[in-house]
């Protein structure tokens, strides 16, 4: 019942985005794309590392909201070696929703706080064992994060940036590119 309740709130949450976003004039051509590897870590296992793809649009410009932009973006992040302790391990998947705050801090450096819902997937297993598995858990969760930014080019950034979910279950602290069309 409670999976029902998450999915509902979730597309409701997703329509009223689509529904606001659609009055703005989206200037499609200031999209960006990411990508990232991140030092991954879950609760109380030693760290992984995952990969981590995303995108974004401006929704609102510079000057409309502040001195900032205010942007959307979807992320996916997927353990490539999992987080681990003992003969136990954890990949996850995240799937998520930001709205995100940029603003310069120069010409050549920004801040990019943002905050999101996910939809987070962990599928736990023993390795020391010819089971494989243990248990497979998903759910919608919150996430919040800060990024940093140079500059490299007018289409190049590098990018580096720390999330949590859930209040910091699981961490992913990234490095990585970020590409605008």
């Amino acid at each position: 019942m409670k999976n029902n309740t998450s999915k509902k709130i979730i597309l409701s949450l997703l329509a009223s985005a689509l529904v606001a976003t659609s009055s703005f004039a989206l200037d499609t051509s200031k999209a960006y794309a990411m990508g990232s590897v991140a030092l991954e870590s879950f609760s109380n296992y030693d760290s992984g590392f995952a990969i981590i793809l995303g995108g974004g649009l401006p929704v609102l410009k510079a000057g409309e909201v502040g001195p900032g932009t205010i942007a959307v973006e979807a992320e996916l992040t997927y353990s490539l070696v999992s987080p681990s302790v003992g003969p136990y391990e954890i990949t996850t998947m995240t799937l998520g929703a930001y709205g995100a705050y940029i603003f310069d801090i120069n010409k050549q450096f920004f801040v990019k706080p943002r905050a999101g819902l996910i939809y987070r997937s962990y599928s736990f297993s023993d390795t020391g064992s010819n089971w494989g598995g243990y248990g497979d858990t998903s759910d919608i969760g919150v996430a919040l994060g800060v990024q940093g930014g140079f500059k490299l080019n007018k289409q190049i950034d590098i990018i580096v940036g720390y999330n949590l979910v859930d209040g910091g279950d699981l961490t992913h602290l990234t490095a990585g590119v970020q590409y605008h069309f």
